[in-house]
């Protein structure tokens, strides 16, 4: 309700108007900062600030006064509002628990990145003008993705996440590298959001044509809006069509690379090349889990379909092991994160697929939204504090941070608070959240023990982040098991803080930030019925096993806690050991490289196979692609064999048709097997005058016409020519005979394929679709006729207009390509004659 008890609709308030305030107020904020002097810091900071913070307020109101969307109830669809309605693309809000508990968390943590940026690049005018309108448009665009309710329009802001994220990854353009790894990231993303293009325009032809979906003039146009797919319907049948699960494993895919799911997790470690803000913001809260959210949206709707499961959990699995194995032997802390929240979003991934059994009467998934919210507490405020002690050491080696806490106390408290949540201690968020991702792997493998590997791969995942936990807390406070670097701090020293800034409050933004996000990770494990309060208004999932989250207290002695305590002990044992200390490489980084290589020195190849410069080549390939394509539908349509039987077999009807065929097929099979000129001409002339032939026995007097002219024509000047050319080449062809069956095989696909044509068992054939067309046209149809009373001038003037119009086209342009390359008038045109008066040099 709003202001005294009055609700805003009642005022005439749209809900849409608050939403897309919320949405473009980021970019809107980040825009306005241009118009400020560049000399204007501290208003600058504080009006980028502002435009996350309106999101956040705008995020509230919206709930408190329309409420949190009901996406059960299939006639509580949001407010449309008219866009391209033709496309299916039209402005649409879908305000429910998953959606705002995303828009929160991205306005929320933006807010708090936006002060994090002054204090990491400091008063500069330059690079703050350049950053907060770039992070704005960020911002915007995943605030579209989580609120949007039409399917396209989520794509639409999916890619400009990309374009977005790809110059904020590409940040120092200066650096070769840097653009380099936001080319990739950029290429990466975008083929998966073409794959979700495709999954998406599948799926909703596939709904039409299953007639789900509103209906325009009775026609049903199928589902493109969330609120409708998830408004109840029942996909039980729709699962197991072809195209619907098509659909769904494009999507998954363009889901898979946005949140970096084995193989290609490759571009995240890479975008670390960004500035810390950016990878705190887009690499480890939002971002990456733009594909999570497209999971968790597609949940409810595709978790009955077969290949669900073992799809998002084969790949989710691979991912969380590789990831979090491969962090532990980095020792860049940008690096070792990167991978931990690779390895998380796997996690992320297998929660959706485990979801999909039913234990017990319940779906097999507690808490989902939780899941990512625990992430997000304390793998940004671990990026934050990496820039931090990079800002203050000069350095991100953590062998060369051996004894940091000597040196900011405060950030190294902070950085091993956010390692101790990464590990899954007790008492934390993480702790629960780890123990209900083992309660899913164990009653998913109760029902197929073949998940049992899962809880492998799941102990050693926590096993690997322990083992991170324990290397960061003996190196930084300088213990005996710590690493150490072989080089001095002072000597990859490149920074101070405190160099370029005066006062408290901004060198303590390097770490307040990532501070105030741990606090609900703690007071969520130590208190939590104040994040249960939350989090079941937005939790897409009510039946949960747990009435309450599951806190250490509230758990009893069974097989996940003893897998989650073996974790921990393992864990433990692996971080003070002296095995798995070195720097490895991720075998996947070679793949983006390999392709890119591929790409250009393949087809640099290619191009010199193929363009050869010779016409009998290009011939050549276009026949035996156009053959390939042929036979292969006479492979998928084998009744096209029974029209060549029974034209064969037929007895023929007219002899004197026959027998001009005959001679027509004869002298056209003969030109390839001679060499001599005029016998050439000799041959072509005779196929030219015996299809005249056939058109004067077949009443067509005015083609036969066209062809005798065109053929008198062509014979005397081919002979008039034969006496200018060289001498004839005596040499031995050895490729006669395939280019006499690759021309045999040619004039039999085109034959068969008139044939096909014109006497399919189709209705209309094609001659009666011509004649009917000609004259009248159909009164059942309401189709008028072209008026003719010729059927060859018909076709060739109505049905060939647009034929003749392409064909005037290209002439055309072959006219003007001729003439460009004429020697005399590139001569004059591009190089004129000098004055006289003109000096020479």
């Amino acid at each position: 309700m709003g202001p005294a008890g009055i609700s805003p609709r009642e005022i005439g308030m749209n809900p849409i108007l608050l939403v897309g305030l919320a949405i473009l107020a980021p970019v809107a904020s980040g825009v306005a900062t241009m118009l400020l002097p560049r000399r204007a810091i501290g208003l600058r900071v504080w009006l980028a600030a502002m435009g996350t913070t309106v999101s956040f307020a705008a995020i509230l109101l919206s709930t408190r006064w329309f409420g949190i969307a009901d996406v059960q109830d299939p006639l509580a669809l949001p407010q449309v509002l008219a866009w391209l309605p033709s496309l299916q693309l039209n402005v649409a809000f879908l305000t429910d628990g998953l959606g705002v508990f995303f828009a929160l968390l991205i306005s929320g943590i933006g807010t708090l990145i936006v002060l994090y940026t002054r204090a990491y690049f400091g008063p500069d005018p330059d690079t703050l003008y350049r950053f907060y309108p770039t992070l704005g448009f960020f911002t915007t665009s995943m605030l579209g993705i989580v609120l949007a309710d039409y399917l396209l329009l989520t794509l639409l802001f999916w890619e400009l996440t990309s374009i977005s994220s790809f110059l904020l990854i590409g940040w120092n353009y200066h650096d070769r590298k840097s653009v380099r790894l936001a080319t990739q990231a950029f290429i990466t993303t975008g083929l998966g959001g073409l794959a979700l293009f495709g999954g998406i325009l599948l799926f909703g032809n596939a709904t039409a044509a299953m007639g789900l979906g509103p209906q325009i003039n009775g026609t049903p146009v199928g589902l493109w809006r969330w609120s409708e797919l998830l408004g109840g319907i029942s996909f039980d049948e729709a699962a197991s069509h072809g195209q619907v699960t098509a659909s769904l494993l494009l999507m998954l895919l363009g889901a898979a690379t946005k949140s970096a799911q084995f193989p290609w997790h490759y571009w995240l470690p890479g975008a670390m090349a960004a500035p810390t803000p950016v990878s705190a913001f887009l690499h480890s809260a939002t971002m990456v889990k733009a594909g999570v959210f497209l999971t968790a949206r597609m949940f409810p709707i595709f978790q009955s379909t077969s290949v669900w499961p073992w799809w998002v959990i084969g790949f989710g699995a691979i991912t969380m092991l590789l990831g979090a194995m491969i962090a532990l032997n980095k020792h860049d802390l940008k690096q070792i994160f990167a991978y931990t929240t690779v390895s998380h979003l796997g996690l992320l991934m297998c929660v959706y697929g485990l979801g999909h059994f039913v234990y017990n009467g319940h779906p097999n998934i507690d808490w989902d939204i939780s899941q990512i919210a625990n992430h997000a507490f304390y793998k940004a405020p671990l990026f934050l504090i990496a820039g931090g002690i990079a800002h203050v050491s000069g350095t991100r080696l953590l062998p060369d941070l051996f004894g940091f806490v000597r040196q900011h106390r405060t950030m190294t408290v902070v950085m091993l608070l956010a390692g101790y949540a990464l590990a899954g201690g007790p008492g934390t968020v993480s702790f629960a959240a780890k123990e209900l991702f083992l309660y899913a792997v164990f009653h998913a493998a109760q029902l197929h023990p073949v998940l049992w590997i899962v809880a492998v791969m799941a102990i050693l995942t926590a096993a690997c982040n322990v083992a991170i936990f324990i290397r960061l807390f003996t190196t930084l406070l300088g213990l005996r098991f710590g690493l150490k670097g072989t080089t001095s701090q002072n000597s990859t020293r490149t920074y101070n803080a405190n160099d370029h800034e005066r006062g408290w409050w901004w060198p303590s933004m390097l770490w307040l930030p990532g501070l105030a996000l741990l606090v609900p990770q703690y007071v969520g494990g130590l208190v939590p019925g104040v994040w249960e309060d939350f989090f079941t208004h937005v939790e897409s999932n009510k039946q949960n096993y747990f009435l309450h989250f599951p806190m250490v207290w509230k758990l009893h002695l069974e097989i996940p806690l003893l897998l989650s305590v073996l974790a921990i002990g393992g864990g433990v044992w692996l971080g003070l050991s002296r095995h798995f200390r070195g720097v490895v490489m991720d075998v996947c980084d070679q793949i983006y490289p390999t392709l890119q290589d591929l790409i250009i020195v393949g087809g640099a190849r290619t191009f010199v196979v193929f363009q050869t410069g010779h016409l009998r080549s290009y011939m050549f390939s276009i026949v035996t692609a156009f053959m390939i394509a042929f036979f292969g539908c006479v492979f998928i349509e084998p009744d096209m064999i029974d029209v060549l039987i029974a034209a064969f077999t037929a007895p023929p009807t007219f002899w004197p048709g026959t027998l001009i065929g005959l001679i027509i097929c004869g002298t056209a099979l003969a030109l390839p097997l001679t060499d001599d000129r005029a016998l050439r001409i000799l041959l072509l002339g005779a196929c030219g005058f015996s299809v005249v032939g056939m058109y004067l026995i077949y009443q067509a007097p005015d083609l036969a016409l066209t062809q005798l002219m065109f053929e008198i024509i062509s014979v005397i000047l081919f002979l008039l020519v034969l006496r200018l050319l060289p001498t004839v080449d005596t040499k031995p062809r050895p490729n006669r005979w395939s280019r006499t069956l690759v021309s045999a095989s040619m004039g039999i696909a085109v034959g068969w394929m008139t044939l096909v044509a014109a006497s399919a068992p189709t209705n209309p054939t094609l001659g009666t679709f011509f004649a009917r067309h000609t004259y009248e046209g159909s009164v059942l149809t309401n189709d008028r006729g072209a008026g003719g009373h010729n059927m060859v001038n018909t076709i060739l003037v109505d049905f060939r207009g647009f034929d003749t119009l392409g064909e005037i086209t290209v002439l055309a342009l072959a006219a003007l390509g001729v003439w460009s390359m004429i020697p005399a008038l590139k001569q004059n045109v591009y190089r004129p004659k000098r004055s006289q008066k003109e000096p020479t040099a």
